[in-house]
């Protein structure tokens, strides 16, 4: 049985011997695995394997649609890239906006998979059914701005553009890809796995008709929301401000990086107040997604921190703020504004960016590191020696080169008073969400399969953690799951904000598809794809011992509404929290699932 809504084809590209083959995916596989986060967990389980080094020609780069792009969904103009992390060494899943992922689905694929080197750089320009692999070179060193705005110029009107720039080129651990400018992938270094196969960017341009099983019934599904949100103003905050209101919550719930992780209050916080930077900096612009009625990213002016005198716009969000502002003791909008052009320009992540500043300050304020290491004094709250040391690190310069390699790797080398600032989460740096502001937010950065990911399952209470948190492990692993479904379906993770419920999620996977998903089938798919994806790490040498937080965590918050506060109220309850997660996952108490579970999520044949 075939299903309209996928084209069933995989394109696979070998950068080495420059071959292109096409691979028909089994039905089956998509009533297992959907698409997006689904799809790829499958195929890189199949493909990449513990030997395979991440920055080796043999890792492979999976570039991923879901069965709603290209039809009348609310908010589907998300895609996924995925790969084993070089900054890990484990699975990595990064969900990016734009439209790449319904480009490639209207050029004929459901997902591009590329492995190899190019003996020369190189990016990849897609279209209907054609694909053609063109010379780099000219743009290789380029910035994000500059290289976007040439490939526009080399490609067709409508072409959607993916690239790195000089971080993944010099395979900063950090690196991030960029979509037409404004939309980044996130952690965990996919843009050096592009730099180590001198692929400068993927283009996408298709033209194919996407069908539905019912289109009608997603079509009402999208009115039906558009109408809701407009009576209900929901749209209209992230309109106005983006994510950029965050800041006065988090502060509220003690969970606002500060001064790498002192704290989770800052108390120059209101500087960063969404309503006065949007008065004073605000360009009233906004860079959406297709198919998108919040309109979240906001650009904000500021000077171009290479080129003194000219303005340019910075788009900003909650993390940047956070890790770039807080994190750094930096309140003036305008140095977080530059450190995030910045960061932009370079295809850098900002929260591994800031906290790998945040982790370089409290290192040199603790004698760690020293101004002959460094350069300059580097003190929290120095906007300027942010912007030098950002630079370093974007171009792995000096101390940038150490830091460019993460946290957890410069606290190793750095020594154990180092390694006890370092905050990461098996090597992944931790958003900007304090979980000692939350009960049991620490399970959900201990377990999810990317390392501390503030978008792998929220606990369902806003309670600081001075009880026990088993009894939030429930509610987080449903969050997760239905964030299984949602980056399968590439639906944006902010819909929650929106009210589309799981219902109409169902609903709309049935309406094109022509399948039969119910609550029950598609808890049981995302623990199928949550399970595969903690088989790779378990693959890569993970167990329970690696599911843990950093030391800065078990100390109790500094000030704040949290002030006293640690991640668990006993390190005893964290132990028991993570046995009530395996228990519910049905993995064993090592966190390794068993070949019972394996056998009943329908992976047998896949794993074993």
């Amino acid at each position: 049985m075939t299903h309209e809504c996928w084209n069933e084809q995989i394109l696979w590209i070998d950068l080495s011997s420059q071959s292109v083959t096409e691979e028909q995916l089994d039905p089956e596989i998509y009533e297992k695995f959907v698409g997006g986060k689904g799809l790829g967990t499958y195929l890189l389980y199949r493909e990449v394997n513990e030997s395979i080094d991440p920055l080796d020609p043999e890792n492979l780069l999976l570039f991923l649609s879901g069965p709603l792009q290209g039809l009348p969904a609310p908010n589907v103009g998300r895609w996924t890239l995925m790969t084993k992390s070089p900054l890990t060494g484990l699975y990595l899943d990064t969900h990016c906006g734009g439209a790449l992922g319904r480009e490639l689905k209207k050029a004929g694929y459901d997902a591009v998979g590329v492995r190899g080197k190019a003996e020369e750089p190189v990016y990849l320009y897609l279209t209907d059914d054609e694909l053609e692999l063109r010379d780099a070179n000219d743009i290789w060193n380029d910035g994000i701005y500059a290289t976007t705005e040439k490939l526009h110029e080399e490609t067709e009107k409508g072409s959607c553009v993916y690239a790195i720039g000089p971080s993944g080129v010099n395979l900063n651990t950090a690196a991030v890809g960029c979509c037409e400018i404004a939309h980044q992938t996130g952690r965990g270094g996919a843009g050096a796995v592009m730099g180590s196969k001198n692929l400068k960017a993927f283009v996408a341009y298709g033209t194919k008709r996407i069908e539905a099983h019912d289109v009608e019934t997603i079509r009402n599904i999208h009115r039906d929301l558009i109408s809701q949100w407009r009576q209900e103003g929901h749209e209209e905050s992230f309109k106005n401000y983006g994510t950029t209101f965050l800041p006065e919550i988090s502060n509220a719930l003690g969970q606002y990086p500060t001064r790498n992780w002192e704290s989770g209050y800052f108390e120059d916080w209101e500087e960063l107040d969404a309503e006065k930077m949007k008065e004073k900096y605000g360009l009233g612009s906004h860079h959406s997604c297709p198919h998108c009625v919040m309109r979240c990213t906001h650009a904000f002016r500021t000077e171009n921190p290479y080129n003194t005198g000219e303005e340019v716009e910075s788009m900003v969000e909650y993390e940047t703020l956070g890790l770039m502002g807080g994190n750094l003791g930096i309140h003036d909008p305008q140095f977080v504004f530059k450190l995030n052009y910045i960061c932009d320009d370079a295809g850098l992540d900002t929260i591994s960016t800031g906290t790998r500043i945040g982790f370089a300050m409290e290192a040199y304020e603790k004698g760690i590191l020293t101004e002959e290491d460094i350069g300059f004094p580097l003190e929290f709250g120095d906007g300027e020696a942010a912007l030098k040391l950002a630079k370093m690190i974007a171009n792995r310069d000096g101390i940038g080169d150490l830091l460019a390699k993460g946290v957890e790797q410069a606290g190793e080398e750095l020594g154990p008073e180092a390694e006890k600032i370092a905050v990461h989460v098996k090597g992944l740096e931790v958003p900007a969400w304090d979980p000692r502001g939350r009960r049991g937010m620490g399970v959900s950065y201990a377990t999810a399969d990317v390392g501390a990911s503030h978008l792998r399952g929220w606990p369902a209470t806003t309670e600081p953690p001075n009880e026990t948190a088993v009894p939030t492990v429930e509610s987080m692993i449903r969050s997760r799951d239905d964030k299984v479904l949602t980056d399968s379906l590439e639906v944006c993770h902010f819909t929650y904000r929106l009210h589309i419920t799981l219902e109409q999620k169902i609903a709309m996977l049935n309406a094109a598809s022509g399948l039969n998903f119910d609550e029950e089938k598609v808890f049981e798919f995302a623990h199928r794809v949550a399970t595969l994806s903690r088989l790779f790490n378990v693959r890569e040498g993970i167990s329970r011992k690696d599911d843990k937080l950093p030391p800065r965590f078990w100390e109790a918050e500094t000030q704040g509404p949290r002030e006293g506060m640690k991640a668990f109220v006993t390190r005893e309850d964290f132990e028991k929290s993570l046995d009530k997660f395996y228990e519910l996952r049905a993995w064993n108490k090592e966190g390794i699932p068993p070949k019972k579970t394996i056998h009943d999520l329908g992976l047998a044949g896949i794993v074993e």
